[in-house]
Order: structure tokens, then C-alpha cells, then sequence
């Protein structure tokens, strides 16, 4: 329709008269309630919040909200306050002005919001009172008319607003009931936090449970009874009530981000296949599996895809990895892969791809000022308006089977201010001097007054809502009823990130850190004189390094600083080599410290070990992924990954002719292939570019300064089955990463 979607959000919890208690959930309804309204992907409405404002400038604001509307126009209207009834048993909402004794001037009549209601040329309105009628003062204060306070009473005129326009009126509790704040009436040292009535709202809408049909939309009614049952479960004694004048159809009030999938029961005899003795029986059912998962039955495709996860873990290599393979498949994918925006480009549309299963993935954003729009597989991304300069974040799009990461770019060029216009100079009177202008005086608290004034947001585009009858066909995107398997966990929207994405440039401050950190490294890890300096040394076993320029130390140094002098340019390339070189001295650093075989070199390492400690703090502040992933992983990718970190360790306990190995020089020795795979496996987990870009160089400048390191082993040792196994293992958990990276490319 071509309608707005507009929320007034109206909440008190400060009081001047003393006899009304301090409430402590309308702060918190207001911010959940204002923000899952204003969220283009749910509600879409332009929304006012008001908060703790006196009686008339709400009375202008609900005038105003009503006013100078068209019939499209989709309106609702928030309270979350006090109660009152007068004498007459009329219902009067409290403000943070109002006087219990003078309700008619210092409260807001129920029988005012009727009336600019009732005026309102707009069809399609809901009023939502989050209040309690019977019990707004402490026992032993006493107030007239202790009858009940009826909303359908001060409502009942809506009933003869004609011309197809419909009111809806819900309520938290009924007349006589307390509206309960987090399960138990307020108190002044109680935690602020939503009531019951509101969070259940916001959880309807936010989760898109309240869309009980499953038909992409949640309708008042629904949200209600979503509402209803919510609330029971915190306090049974508190109902939520809803009243329909002449109301047509259902009010859409939200999109659902969910559709529930529910997987249908597999064939009997697939399910014996599945546990059959052959290799190629079970082979057979993969692909059967498979089959089904790229279809167009999403039950079937969902119960697959979980039977598959089954088979991951057979005995069979070529059924695990087929098995591994198919799961693969059904992971959403989008084009284009990565969002460039700008004052050129305010908007880009992406596709979600991938078989129909994948396709009902939900697109959310990683930042507050990503916007974001889905209809069906067409996702389109904008920016709010931002700050000059580069901002970097990312979009999530999660569905039952999986999720990618999509980088998003928004680069705003410097605006350049233009000087004001120079003042007039006032004409000067005969005889008297020009009076000079009063510097303003900033009044105490006048700040604090202005600041607390709510102004509109600015109304987005209206959400195209279809007809009741014709809501079936604009389809959500849906997320699986059944939980999924820990594979596809879905990642929740995640803070705004300042974070360059794969192809950004890093910002001037960290090249600086970085390539001081490095020069230092440099200047602490000098070789001296030839054989004048032990890079190591153990006095149990005899075994020692000198300091030369052909060890990893050295080595490692001079590459982190070049590399951050280029990292300007190559972006996260560079700073994974960075980071390789800084956790290959770090870890150097640890065992030698800690396994006490740092000799007279004790000051350099310790200094080295911090230095290079702040540069992975600061590049974890620069590279940090919008989430950390650990699972889904090719399985052969996987198993080279470990193969290599085994084969380190098989290293680190090989004995040298001499009798010992370097497990026995320290017992820290187990930390290099424990690191060294536990890297590889994160480089292999990740999914977005950037993060498999400087994961899978750190993994590759470790695995070559661990080399490096091992030659003595060789040379001096004469060892070469513990130097073989080293470089076999490093080699195999590159091989592990570069694999993934290869495998990743090679899709579309």
C-alpha cells in the first residue's frame, strides 16, 4: 500500500506527585518497543518517543500523530503509564505533571485519544495501554469511585467511525488487574527492564513468533494471543484484553523474519539403508539425501539435510566426505559477494542462491547504520546517513542450513564546511553608540530539558503489505522450526564494526603501531658478533642456538616490518603476515621464558614477548571477524589441518642421537603444535574474505618462521627425522588452509 507505517511511543515512569509510585519498565519499553518498530525489516514505522513529558505537550503530540492523515496510512499509538479513573469512573492516563486530585487538566483523557481517533481520516489504527486501571497508588491511599476503570467504556465511540476504518485497543491486564513489571509489581530499587505485556511484544515481533500462520506477516490478532499466552507463563493473574470497533480484516502490524520449517519423516527403508553394513549402500543414500535437500519440498529437504549431518561422522571415508560435501552445498550463497556503497552507489541488490532450502535465509545487518530490506531471495542493502570517511561492516545471511558473511563498504567523501556569511554590521543612529549583542547565558538545566524533547525520525518507505486474504503469497524468509544442528547455528546481528573488510585499507594509526613494534623487534633481536650471543641455551641438556641472521627471531622482525610499511596497500594480505610474524616471536618468546632456557637473553625476549603481545592486540582490533567460527569445516581440509599439527608434535618428541628431544628441554614444546593447528583450523572455519585472507597468511608466515626454526635440528643436531616431521607438518597444515581457500574460490 502506499500508505505510512507511523508509531507514537508515549512512556512514564517519573512523577511530580509524590502519591503516584515510580514506575521503572516505561524506559525500557519505550527504547525495545521504539526499536524493533523503527527496524525496516520488521516493523518499518517512523516512530516518536516521548518520555516523561507534562500533560499538555502530550496532548499536541497525540493531536498532531492523529492530524492531517490519508486513509492508507497505518498508525499505532503506545502508552506505558499509570491508570486513574475520576469520580465518574472515567479513565484518565497519568503524565509526569499529573495531579490524582485534578485529573481533567493535568492528565490525559482516555476520552481525548477517542476523539482525535475517531477525527483521524486514517483507516488503520491500533492503541496499545500498557497500564493498570485499579491499582496506580500504595495501599492506604484512598481514591474515589473504586469501580472499575472500563476501556471498552471510554472506547465504545470507535464503534460508530464508519467508512470501512477499523480501531483495535489492547491492553496489558483487565480493569482490575496490576500490569506486572518482570514478573512482580515495581519498586524503586527494582532493575529497569521491559514489563511482561511489552517484552512479549517485542519478542513476538523480533523473533517472528508471533506469526502463528506462518504467512510472513504478524497480525494484531495473532500478536495478541502470542501476547497472551507470553504473559500467562510469567504471571497467570495479569490478562491481556483486545477491542475491535469495526475493524475489517486483519491490521498488519510487522513482518515475520521466520518461516517454520518442519522436517517431514523419511522413507523407512532410506532410514535401514542408512544403517546398512556396505560402504556403497550407504554411499547410495548420500545421494538420495542429497536429492531431497535440492528439492523443493523444504520438509523433506530440512530432514535430509539432518540425516546428513548423521552421516558425516560414518566410518566410510568417501560416505563422510560425500556426506560433508552435500551439507556444503545447501549453505546460502550471494552475489555479489561483497557491497560497495556510496554517494554513487546509495544502494546495491544482492541474490540469496543456492537450493530452495538455502534460499530462505534471512538477511541481517552487522552494523546500526546497514539497512536492510529483504523480498524473498532479493536482499537489498542502503546506509543510514554516517559520518565522512570509511565505514566497514558486514551482512549476515543465516538460514537453516548455514550462513555467509557479505562485506559491506560505505565510504562518504570529507565535506568541507563553508564559512558563514558575514554579519551585517548595524547602522549606526546619530549620536549613540551600536549596543553590543548580550553573549547567550546556558541556564542550569535547560541542556537537560531540550535534550529530553523527543523529535520524529525521519519516515522510511512504507512496507509494501498485501491484502489478508492475499498475504500467503508475499513469502518470508524462514529459519527452521526445530533447532538445528550446531552446524547452522545462525549468528545474531552483531555491533557496529570498525573493522576494514577484505580489499579496505587499515587505518594510518595501526600501520604506525605496527611498524614501530616491528623496528623494535628488530632492534632487540640483533644478532651480534658470530657466536657471541645464545638465541637459547639449556644447561640440563647441553643443546643451545646462536643468535644469527638466519634465524626465525631476526627473520621474523624484519618481515613485520615490512610488511606493515605495505599494508597500506595489500590490506589484510599484509597483515596476516604481520600477525604470523608477531605470534611466531610471541610464541618463541613463551617457551623460551617459560621453559627457563632463555640464558643471557632473558631482558630481550621479555621485551620481545610485549612487544609483540600489543601488535596481535591491535591487529585483532583491526582484522577481528564479525564472529569467531569454529564449525562447519571441509572435512578433508580438517584433517590435514590436524595430520600437521600431529606430525609438529611427533617432531617436538623425536630423540636426538644424543638421547633427548625438545620435549625434553621443555615441556612448553607441546604449545607449538597445539597453536599452530588451532590457527590452521580457524583459517579453514572462516567464511568471510577477509577473515580467511589474513588467517590463512598468519598460518603460512608461522608455519614458515617454524621451519626455519627446526633447521638446527638438523644441522646441529643431527636429527633429520625430528627436522622431516616438523616441515612435513607445517607443509600439511598450509595445504589444510590452502585447500579450503581453493575449494571456496571454485564456487560460484
Amino acid at each position: 500500500m502506499d500508505g505510512k507505517r507511523v508509531a507514537l511511543v508515549i512512556a512514564n515512569d517519573q512523577y511530580d506527585d509524590p502519591g503516584l509510585r515510580r514506575l521503572v519498565a516505561p524506559a525500557q519499553d519505550a527504547a525495545a518497543l521504539a526499536e524493533v518498530l523503527a527496524d525496516p525489516s520488521v516493523g518499518g514505522f517512523a516512530v516518536q518517543v516521548l518520555h516523561n513529558e507534562s500533560a499538555q505537550e502530550i496532548r499536541f503530540a497525540v493531536e498532531d500523530f492523529f492530524a492531517d492523515r490519508v486513509p492508507e496510512d497505518l498508525l499505532l499509538l503506545h502508552f506505558s503509564c499509570h491508570g486513574l479513573k475520576n469520580s465518574a469512573g472515567e479513565l484518565f492516563l497519568a503524565v509526569a505533571d499529573t495531579k490524582p486530585t485534578r485529573l481533567a487538566s493535568t492528565a490525559l483523557a482516555a476520552d481525548f485519544v477517542n476523539r482525535q481517533m475517531a477525527d483521524s481520516r486514517a483507516q488503520r489504527i491500533a492503541l496499545f495501554l500498557d497500564c493498570c486501571y485499579g491499582g496506580a497508588f500504595p495501599r492506604g491511599m484512598v481514591v474515589r469511585a473504586s469501580g472499575e476503570a472500563q476501556v471498552r467504556d471510554a472506547f465504545v465511540g470507535q464503534e460508530e467511525v464508519g467508512g470501512g476504518r477499523g480501531r483495535v485497543v489492547v491492553t496489558a491486564s483487565s480493569a482490575m488487574e496490576y500490569a506486572f513489571e518482570g514478573g512482580q509489581l515495581a519498586t524503586a530499587a527494582a532493575t529497569p527492564a521491559p514489563s511482561v505485556f511489552t517484552s512479549a511484544v517485542v519478542d513476538g515481533l523480533t523473533t517472528g513468533e508471533a506469526d502463528r500462520d506462518g504467512d510472513g506477516w504478524v497480525g494484531l490478532t495473532e500478536l495478541v494471543g502470542f501476547v497472551t499466552d507470553r504473559v500467562h507463563r510469567v504471571t497467570p493473574n495479569q490478562n491481556p484484553q483486545m477491542w475491535t470497533f469495526g475493524s475489517q480484516g486483519e491490521l498488519l502490524i510487522a513482518r515475520s523474519r521466520v518461516r517454520r520449517i518442519t522436517p517431514t519423516p523419511l522413507a523407512p527403508a532410506l532410514l535401514e539403508a542408512m544403517e546398512s553394513p556396505l560402504p556403497a549402500a550407504r554411499f547410495g543414500v548420500v545421494d538420495y539425501l542429497r536429492e531431497r535437500l535440492d528439492g523443493d519440498d523444504l520438509g523433506q529437504a530440512y530432514a535430509a539435510w539432518q540425516a546428513l549431518h548423521r552421516m558425516v561422522a560414518d566410518d566410510s571415508r568417501k560416505v563422510s566426505e560425500a556426506a560433508g560435501e552435500a551439507i556444503a552445498s545447501a549453505v546460502p550463497r550471494v552475489t555479489p559477494g561483497e557491497v560497495e556503497l556510496g554517494e554513487a552507489v546509495p544502494s546495491v541488490e544482492l541474490q540469496v542462491e543456492g537450493p530452495p532450502i538455502a534460499r530462505t535465509a534471512v538477511a541481517s545487518p552487522g552494523a546500526a547504520w546497514v539497512r536492510v530490506e529483504q523480498d524473498g531471495m532479493t536482499v537489498r542493502v542502503s546506509a543510514d546517513p554516517a559520518d565522512p570517511g570509511t565505514h566497514e561492516s558486514s551482512l549476515i545471511v543465516a538460514g537453516p542450513t548455514g550462513e555467509c558473511t557479505v562485506p559491506v563498504h560505505l565510504t562518504l567523501p570529507e565535506s568541507k564546511p563553508e564559512p558563514p556569511p558575514p554579519r551585517p554590521e548595524p547602522a549606526a543612529v546619530s549620536g549613540v553608540a551600536p549596543i553590543a549583542e548580550p553573549a547567550p547565558v546556558s541556564a542550569p538545566g535547560l541542556e537537560t530539558a531540550s535534550a529530553l524533547k523527543a523529535a520524529p525520525v525521519a519516515e522510511p518507505a512504507a512496507l509494501s503489505e498485501p491484502e489478508p486474504e492475499a498475504a500467503a503469497a508475499s513469502k518470508p524468509v524462514p529459519v527452521a522450526e526445530t533447532e538445528p544442528e550446531p552446524t547452522s547455528k545462525p549468528v545474531p546481528p552483531s555491533l557496529p564494526s570498525a573493522q576494514p573488510e577484505a580489499g579496505s585499507a587499515p587505518p594510518w594509526w595501526a600501520i604506525a603501531v605496527l611498524a614501530i613494534g616491528g623496528v623494535a623487534l628488530v632492534y632487540l633481536n640483533w644478532p651480534g658478533p658470530l657466536h657471541s650471543q645464545y638465541l637459547w641455551s639449556d644447561s640440563d641438556t647441553g643443546w643451545w642456538v646462536y643468535r644469527s641472521w638466519g634465524d626465525a627471531a631476526i627473520l621474523a622482525s624484519v618481515c613485520a616490518v615490512v610488511a606493515s610499511l605495505v599494508a597500506r596497500w595489500s590490506g589484510p594480505l599484509a597483515l596476516g603476515v604481520v600477525a604470523g610474524c608477531a605470534l611466531s616471536v610471541l610464541e618463541d618468546g613463551v617457551v623460551i621464558l617459560g621453559g627457563g632456557i632463555s640464558a643471557d637473553e632473558t631482558t630481550p625476549w621479555a621485551l620481545s614477548t610485549v612487544v609483540t603481545a600489543a601488535m596481535v592486540a591491535v591487529l585483532l582490533i583491526v582484522l577481528r571477524p564479525t564472529s569467531w567460527r569454529y564449525w562447519p569445516v571441509p572435512l578433508a581440509a580438517a584433517a590435514l589441518v590436524v595430520a600437521g599439527g600431529v606430525l609438529i608434535l611427533v617432531s617436538a618428541l623425536t630423540h636426538h642421537p644424543d638421547g633427548y628431544s625438545w620435549f625434553t628441554v621443555t615441556k612448553l614444546a607441546l604449545i607449538e603444535p597445539v597453536f599452530t593447528a588451532g590457527l590452521g583450523w580457524l583459517a579453514v572455519a572462516a567464511t568471510d574474505k577477509r577473515s580467511r585472507i589474513w588467517l590463512g597468511a598468519a598460518v603460512t608466515t608461522v608455519a614458515v618462521m617454524s621451519c626455519i626454526s627446526v633447521i638446527p635440528a638438523l644441522t646441529q643436531g643431527n636429527s633429520p627425522p625430528a627436522f622431516i616431521t616438523a616441515v612435513l607438518g607445517n607443509v600439511l597444515v598450509v595445504a589444510g588452509v590452502l585447500s579450503r581457500e581453493l575449494r571456496l574460490q571454485s564456487r560460484p
